[in-house]
This record gives structure tokens, C-alpha cells and sequence, in this order.
């Protein structure tokens, strides 16, 4: 059985472009536990997750390393746009776009991580909206978790940093995982 973790970034680029990606990382079942605890063992002192954002550029390069290793699958979807879009509209294209790639996969449950109730009541009701109009099966449940109770959610955060720093030209880290992460970019 596959399991997607999702997670978000958003960066304003120098030209004034947004970025907004979201990454499912696929997982299997029966490798859940051992990703887990990998993910885990990465962790530096008292710190209760991983955050990209908050690691150094030689801790971001091990973890990649450290995922590359791991049995994932990841798919990043990325929209670029200016000062007229809301970083919700973005948002929702770029969700819309995974949940019907995930679909496809045959997956057949995601953890998105939660923003904030309200924020996730958006999500939820694209969900809603996806399923009616037949883009989506009913098959596949979706749900949202805190990134501190789901160490998973920290391979799709650093999948998805590790994106958007390619995008703005680092690409070491990014180089790591071509072989397991397809970018998908909406216009």
C-alpha cells in the first residue's frame, strides 16, 4: 500500500516571482517504520523535527544524501507567478495537480501537513470539489498532521527545499535525487 506525505514551500524570488511548490513523498507501507526512524536518527540535539529552512547548507546536503539512499518516490509540483496571483490560487493548483497524480499512482492514502484548521477547510473543500467533478477516484483518503507528530512529512519538506533551492540555482542537493523526484511545473 503507498502512502504520500505532503509538504509545502513558498519563496518570493529577486524578480519579484513567486514560487510555490508542494511535494508528495511515496512511500510504502512496509517501509514507513525504517523511514521513520532514519528520518529521526538525522535529527541534531533537542530539536523535535527537521526543517529545511532552519538547517545549514551542510546539513541539507546530508540529509539529501541520507534520502537518496531511502526507498522513496517523490513528485513536486511547482507554479511561478507574479504579484496578481494569491499564494492560495497557487496553492490549489499545485494540490489539485498532485492529489490527481497521486491518483493515478494508486495511492491510496496522503498526509498533507496541516497550515491551520482554516487552512485546512481549503484544502479540504478542493478535495470536495475534486471528487465531484470526477478528477479524483474516492478511493484515496486524505488527512492533515502536524510535522511533529509525522516524522514523514520532513522527507516531503526537505524534498520540496531542496526544489525550490534548484529552481534558484543551488542544485547540489537537489542533483542527490533527480533519480527519485519528477518535477512537474504549471504554467
Amino acid at each position: 500500500m503507498l502512502t504520500a506525505y505532503i509538504d509545502e514551500s513558498l519563496r518570493r524570488r529577486p524578480d519579484d516571482c513567486g514560487v510555490y511548490a508542494l511535494a508528495a513523498v511515496i512511500v510504502d507501507s512496509t517501509d514507513h517504520d525504517d523511514i521513520r526512524a532514519v528520518l529521526r536518527s538525522l535529527r541534531l540535539g533537542k530539536n523535535t523535527r527537521l526543517h529545511w529552512r532552519e538547517e545549514s547548507s551542510a546539513r541539507q546536503l546530508a540529509i539529501s544524501k541520507r534520502l537518496a539512499d531511502m526507498p522513496i518516490r517523490g513528485i513536486v509540483a511547482v507554479h511561478l507567478y507574479g504579484k496578481e496571483t494569491r499564494t492560495e490560487r497557487a496553492r490549489r493548483r499545485c494540490l489539485q495537480r498532485l492529489l490527481v497524480e497521486l491518483d493515478g499512482m494508486g495511492v491510496s492514502t496522503v498526509i498533507v501537513e496541516s497550515r491551520s484548521p482554516g487552512q485546512d477547510h481549503l484544502d479540504l473543500l478542493l478535495l470536495m470539489a475534486a471528487r465531484k467533478t470526477y478528477r479524483l477516484s474516492k478511493n484515496m483518503t486524505v488527512s492533515w498532521q502536524s510535522s511533529y507528530e509525522e516524522p514523514l512529512l520532513w522527507a516531503a519538506d526537505s524534498v520540496v527545499g531542496a526544489t525550490t533551492w534548484w529552481l534558484d540555482g543551488r542544485t547540489d542537493c537537489f542533483d542527490l535525487l533527480t533519480g527519485q523526484v519528477h518535477v512537474i511545473c504549471l504554467d
